[in-house]
């Protein structure tokens, strides 16, 4: 008797702070966020309104709220339409983050005390990030007060079927997307993340298949044209929308799409094999799928990881070595120039600024709360002021120093305290921090001198990431004048 089916595939989003998980047959599809919500006339706990996805009125709920938390409204760019118990609802999200495979002994439950319902029934410990992920309870989701019962056509479907005598054995669950005209589709354990926003930046690796770099969490990610790569014609004009992210060996590409249409779970032997031929490309594929009256092309994520010429697209997510550098930037574009990157085994702190970001540790004095007693002012980056070990330190919104939105949340952002050289002393907002960690390498200082947005690996030969290196005290200069006048608001 085999025991290797004794784990469970979850599809795993992050919205806000929190990262949770739902098992994946549960998660129907996933679609981009509408504008704006229809009302619906209840008032359940997280209720944001309703959406109308090819007729059926779906409810969509914010977890964060359900949660306790500040809204995700204003972060959240997709809606995961989820199936329980024969109903549906959706769930605001900021990001999918692929799928995992959890042991059932690696689940460990979660008991709530007070007599409130239990909004999630486990926590498991993500194996590629030790990530904290909360199993998401969608029957407890569906029953709370004020949320509409929406019955799933799909699922009064599939009763019918089984009564007629559907048939049984193995199945495989897919992620289905447009582009330009194709319907393609690739096994969701093969998908690290969709990207509902695709923007492309020009760069040095643009080529037949390559349409340009996306920035992605700090990193240039090649994005990869999938109907060029599989020598299919273009059938239509559209441009590319959305991003499909597969992580190879040694790092990520984008599949570029017109559109992510939904996650469906078929029976494998749907899947018919493509006929024998001899172009490279099409042992790309793993079969012909037709469902709903469309046909989908099933790329074989396995054949896509040993393709030499999309693992050597994956190495460029880190080696920077001049033009390529230039493609990562997430902070502001600048004038490319040529660049070496030089070996660097330095500490740094790593924080949130919408993007992640590092810092030399040696740059930070201290850590603080954000300040309860201030002197609050009007300025779009100055804050306030505030008094801390007899001194008294302007606060200055870091996100909006760099060009980049922040409301301030008294009970969730840092600050950290830059002392400038022979100078005062400035405490910078940040949203989020994330951890202590060690360089690979980074760009070397411009020449030029100044405030310069360069790049710095993060973490391990095994596992690094590339993040924006700011300059805090370079920065915290430029804007801090000497004469008591205190931040300047704007930046450049």
């Amino acid at each position: 008797m085999t025991t290797t089916a004794v784990s469970t595939l979850y599809g795993v989003f992050r919205t806000g702070e929190l990262r949770m998980a739902l098992p994946l047959e549960k998660l129907r599809e996933v679609i981009v966020r509408p504008s704006e919500f229809s009302a619906l006339p209840t008032a359940g706990a997280g209720l944001l309104g309703a959406v109308n996805l090819r007729h059926t009125v779906i409810p969509v709920i914010d977890p964060c709220l359900l949660a306790g938390r500040a809204s995700a409204a204003d972060t959240g760019e997709v809606i995961i339409i989820v199936s329980s118990e024969g109903r549906l609802f959706g769930l605001l999200a900021d990001a999918i983050e692929g799928s995992t495979h959890v042991a059932a002994e690696s689940l460990l439950a979660v008991h709530m005390g007070g007599g409130g319902p239990a909004l999630f029934s486990h926590t498991f410990e993500r194996a590629d990030d030790q990530a904290v992920i909360a199993l998401l309870d969608a029957a407890t989701i569906v029953d709370m007060p004020g949320i509409p019962a929406i019955a799933d056509p799909a699922q009064q479907q599939g009763t019918t079927d089984i009564a007629a005598g559907q048939r049984q054995g193995p199945r495989r669950t897919l992620l289905m997307f447009e582009c330009d005209g194709t319907g393609l589709s690739i096994d969701v354990t093969h998908v690290h993340s969709v990207v509902p926003d695709l923007q492309l930046h020009s760069s040095p690796l643009d080529g037949p298949i390559c349409r340009g770099v996306a920035h992605l969490a700090g990193h240039a990610v090649p994005a990869i044209d999938p109907v060029t790569l599989l020598g299919l014609p273009e059938r239509s004009a559209a441009g590319a929308h959305r991003g499909v992210v597969v992580a190879l060996p040694q790092g990520l590409i984008a599949l570029t799409a017109t559109d992510v249409t939904e996650i469906t779970t078929v029976p494998a032997e749907d899947i018919l094999p493509m006929p024998m031929v001899s172009s490279p490309e099409r042992a790309l594929l793993a079969g012909l799928l037709t469902t709903d009256g469309r046909q989908y092309l099933v790329l074989d994520g396995q054949a896509l990881r040993e393709n030499s010429d999309l693992a050597a697209f994956g190495t460029l997510n880190i080696r920077l070595d001049s033009g390529p550098a230039e493609s990562g930037r997430t902070l502001g574009d600048t004038e490319r120039d040529a660049q070496r990157v030089v070996a660097s085994v330095q500490k740094f702190l790593t924080y949130s600024v919408g993007i992640d970001a590092a810092t030399p540790l040696e740059q930070i004095d201290e850590i603080l709360p954000f300040p309860s007693v201030r002197l609050s002012l009007d300025g779009t980056s100055l804050l306030g002021m505030f008094t801390h070990r007899r001194k008294t330190i302007p606060l200055v919104n870091l996100p909006a120093l760099l060009g980049r939105g922040h409301t301030p949340e008294p009970e969730a952002d840092r600050v950290l305290l830059v002392t400038l050289t022979g100078g005062p002393t400035v405490g910078l907002v940040v949203p989020e921090l994330r951890a202590i960690e060690q360089s690979l390498w980074q760009e070397p200082e411009s020449a030029a001198g100044g405030v310069r947005e360069r790049l710095v690996s993060i973490g391990t030969p095994e596992d690094h990431r590339l993040l924006p290196y700011v300059d805090l005290i370079a920065l915290a200069a430029e804007h801090f004048s000497g004469d008591g006048a205190g931040i300047r608001a704007g930046r450049r």
